[in-house]
């Protein structure tokens, strides 16, 4: 696997690695540290500038994880290209890894690429423990390129989980190891907008801190 292909800049984020373990979890901790995390959602919000549908770009990959880290078990989407187990133009994957070790993907059988200036696209990631299995979802989205998606309930990859909860997850993560892969240049915007984790009491603790990953800025 070609590293670069997968996400240009996950070498760069790896040093924050360290501060994200100082920090601690008082995202959910310090929200009701007698109960489970069992679910969280993240809403994240694109908006392109000028496409180039000639080299797909630009290319965005998120992160999400149930842990502090990406050491272990961990997801990623990808918008508008694949990275692996071989490069395409084009669509929306998701992707699972161990480590470094890819898992398993989904892929939407439209692999459009994106050629419409100032588009905006929006959609909900979601990381929840049901039944022993973890389970990595899209859903909720909204484009030009590829209109809705994620609203079939089948856009998921899941994987056995050996406890009840997903109480290590921050969003520190996601924000700190998602960004624009490949051409920069033409991303106006990449932010995760809302946090929303759901406790084993069913209560919904919501974080509207909105989280900027990528804003391209004009002298």
């Amino acid at each position: 696997m070609n590293p670069g292909l997968r996400f240009a800049g996950l070498c760069l984020h790896r040093r924050t690695f360290a501060l994200l373990a100082l920090v601690g979890l008082t995202w959910t901790v310090g929200a009701a540290p007698a109960h489970d995390v069992v679910r969280v959602e993240e809403d994240w919000e694109l908006v392109i500038g000028e496409p180039d549908a000639n080299s797909a770009g630009p290319q965005i990959a998120c992160t999400m994880s149930p842990f502090a880290n990406i050491s272990d078990t961990h997801f990623t989407v990808e918008v508008n290209h694949r990275s692996v187990p071989w490069w395409s133009p084009g669509g929306v994957s998701i992707h699972q890894w161990s480590g470094e070790w890819r898992q398993q993907s989904f892929d939407r059988a439209d692999r459009s690429v994106m050629q419409t200036n100032d588009e905006v696209v929006r959609w909900t990631q979601a990381l929840y423990v049901e039944s022993g299995k973890l389970t990595f979802q899209v859903k909720d989205g909204t484009s030009t390129t590829w209109g809705p998606y994620g609203f079939s309930n089948m856009f998921k990859l899941q994987t056995n989980w050996g406890v009840n909860n997903i109480n290590s997850y921050t969003p520190d993560v996601s924000a700190a190891l998602s960004g624009v892969a490949y051409a920069s240049n033409r991303v106006k915007l990449l932010r995760l907008v809302q946090v929303r984790a759901t406790l084993s009491t069913g209560t919904v603790v919501t974080d509207n801190t909105v989280r900027t990953v990528h804003e391209l800025t004009t002298p």
